[in-house]
């Protein structure tokens, strides 16, 4: 498969660029649309027959240089070592980074970050959660996942749209987690609602529903392996029309993430939000928890300030984060050479 990424001003002159460049079997992988303009990746299968150059050969030029040359061929910047590289430093089980390792060697990418976004795209699942969101949220996960701070990002992000927002808390029992709901509430002139049973809940958010509004819901930190606690969160979910999502932090191991997103799933939750990915350096476990028949990766957290706010998931946002390898502390680095 050849691969390729096109810029334009517009959607209709970006595929006269693709149309030109991979011919009519060109198949479009991913598109988006921006103020800086239109970016599409588009690829071409194996078997497709790539549209004859624009200029004719210099005849003194052979047929097989001519065919090598950047008309026809495009070099990656990368090998079946880099790729290796990648996946075991993550730690990923060996049938997925098999399966990642096959999807990249049948592309042909500028680069490996470009190779592998394809290659997570048709892997796992990505859900971004857009400012567009009306239905209540409500933020379930272990304890330290960092669930409050979500929690303020999202009220942030609505009031940077303009939107009202509704901050609530469940976590009525230690005294810190609404401490520290309330100091960001504070900070961004909103105030913070509290519930004890999912009664009060949902009598709660009857009183503030209202078009345009977002409601976001911080819990307390659930164990995902004590069915005592699952049961007491389950009754907050089932009293209410808001969707769980799951907070879930980078670093764990890639075989135990994939079972907690398999027990929230049962749960009710659809997506998920990776945190603390600025405290970890293997992020085998968001892979694991968003293969397919788990959950979605919807949103991306690498800093413990709000105003720093979520990273909305995409494929090559990830894909970025996931092949930049931290540099060892023994390897000199470019301020030392």
């Amino acid at each position: 498969m050849r691969l390729k990424t096109f810029n334009a001003e517009t959607m209709t002159e970006a595929m006269d660029l693709v149309r030109a460049e991979l011919g009519a079997d060109a198949i479009i992988i991913q598109s988006t649309e921006g103020k800086s303009g239109v970016r599409i990746t588009a690829a071409l299968e194996a078997g497709a027959t790539p549209p004859p150059p624009s200029d004719a050969p210099d005849p003194d030029v052979t047929p097989l240089a001519y065919e090598a040359s950047p008309e026809f061929t495009k070099v990656s910047d990368y090998d079946t070592a880099d790729v290796k590289a990648v996946l075991n430093h993550h730690g990923l089980p060996f049938d997925t980074a098999t399966r990642l390792e096959q999807t990249v060697a049948s592309l042909c990418a500028g680069g490996l970050a470009e190779a592998l976004s394809v290659a997570l795209e048709t892997t796992i699942k990505f859900s971004p959660i857009t400012d567009a969101h009306e239905r209540p949220i409500m933020l379930v996960g272990p304890p330290g996942a960092g669930k409050t701070i979500c929690a303020a990002k999202l009220v942030a992000d609505a009031l940077l749209h303009e939107r009202t927002v509704h901050l609530i808390s469940t976590d009525t029992v230690k005294a810190a987690g609404i401490q520290q709901l309330d100091h960001f509430a504070q900070l961004m002139k909103q105030t913070v609602s509290t519930a004890d049973t999912p009664g009060e809940l949902a009598a709660v958010i009857n009183s503030r529903n209202s078009p345009g509004c977002l409601t976001v819901v911080d819990t307390p930190g659930t164990n995902p392996f004590d069915l005592n606690e699952l049961e007491e969160l389950l009754k907050f979910i089932q009293k209410i029309d808001a969707e769980p999502v799951l907070v879930l932090p980078a670093g764990l191991d890639p075989l135990d993430a994939q079972e907690i997103a398999g027990v929230f799933a049962k749960m009710g939750c659809q997506r998920f939000i990776a945190t603390r990915l600025d405290a970890a350096r293997r992020y085998g476990g968001i892979v694991m928890a968003a293969r397919h028949g788990f959950l979605s990766l919807a949103a991306i957290s690498r800093s413990p300030f709000v105003a720093d706010g979520l990273e909305t998931a995409t494929p090559m946002a990830f894909s970025r984060l996931f092949t930049a390898l931290p540099t060892r502390r023994n390897e000199p680095t470019r301020m030392d050479k």
